[in-house]
């Protein structure tokens, strides 16, 4: 990406004066922009080239975990104490390369019984419930952002 200095700024260990041309990494320029810092930097020509039309030219940056998929996105298990599983599937790339499994920490009732470490590949989450002897509660797991929902019926 062709920028112009618009003050004095370095750049890979190099100065360069107000009104200097230089070319910055594609990634670089991502950076430079989404961090803004995009104010000391300005386009060659612009006339051509809008600020706008780069950012939309420009890949997304690699999310830091990637996006998961849940099958199915919730359960609804009777007062009694059980167990049951749903299915994480990854959907694209992320900077970790993995999913982690968490839970809502005041449902003590929930209990995420595996996986227990950071997973590389698609597979299921297994959980537990106890019984529940008063009225209907509910809570959540999350995966990589996306959440699944338990809601245990109410005891007798």
């Amino acid at each position: 990406m062709r920028l112009k200095a618009l003050t004095e700024l370095t750049y890979i260990e190099r100065v360069y004066p107000a009104g200097a041309l230089f070319d910055a990494l594609d990634r670089d320029g991502r950076d430079m922009i989404s961090q803004s810092l995009a104010v000391p930097f300005n386009l060659e020509d612009p006339s051509t080239r809008s600020l706008a039309d780069i950012l939309e030219s420009l890949e997304p940056p690699e999310p830091p975990v990637p996006p998961v998929t849940l099958s199915p996105t919730s359960a609804a298990p009777d007062a009694t104490a059980s167990s049951a599983s749903f299915t994480v599937t990854m959907t694209g790339p992320g900077i970790s390369g993995t999913w982690t499994v968490d839970k809502d920490a005041a449902a003590t009732w929930l209990t995420v019984d595996s996986p227990t470490t950071p997973q590389t590949a698609d597979g299921p989450v297994n959980y537990s419930v106890t019984a529940n002897t008063g009225a209907a509660r509910s809570a959540n797991i999350y995966v990589n952002g996306q959440t699944f929902t338990v809601t245990q019926a109410a005891g007798v």
